[in-house]
This record gives C-alpha cells, structure tokens and sequence, in this order.
C-alpha cells in the first residue's frame, strides 16, 4: 500500500497543489491543503472504488479539507476578543 501511496502522490501532487491554490489564492494555504489532502488520501485509500478518476478524488477532498479550514478559521474569528491589560483593545483582524 505505501509504494501504491507513493505512486499517487507522486502523479496527483502537482495537480492537488495547483487546485488548491486555484481555491485559496495563497501558496501556504494551498501547501496545507494538499498536505492535507494526501494525509486523507492515505486514510482512506480503501474507499476510492475507482467511479472516477483519481485526480477528482484528491480534488474533492483538496476541496473539502479547503472548506473545512474556512469554517475554522470562521469560528476562530467569532471568538470573542478579550481586552488587553490597561484597557487597551487588541487590534481586530
């Protein structure tokens, strides 16, 4: 199963990386994705039963792990702000 892995990444990473970067419009985000993206893959190599093709596969979850970041990252920011000693507030994002 790795050298199965290996192969994949090898062949998809590229395109999973360029996706991804289509999607956020930034290149460390787009690095995280696709990191994110082969770390699931590899979970679940089992499950592609081969309906199509593999570089849709990794792409829908690049999309996935893409929106689940966001959702995070939403949820982060509606964390409510603390004031900072002295009274002053910290600067919003």
């Amino acid at each position: 199963m790795v050298t199965d892995f290996e192969a994949v990444y090898q062949a998809y990473f590229r395109d999973v990386y360029r996706y991804a970067l289509a999607l956020c419009r930034d290149a460390a985000l787009a690095e995280e994705i696709t990191q994110e993206t082969f770390f699931k893959a590899l979970e679940h190599m089992d499950q592609f039963d081969g309906k199509s093709k593999r570089s849709v596969w990794l792409c829908s979850i690049a999309r996935n792990a893409y929106f689940s970041m966001l959702r995070k990252e939403k949820y982060i920011q509606k964390e409510p702000v603390a004031e900072l000693p002295g009274g002053v507030e910290p600067e919003q994002r």
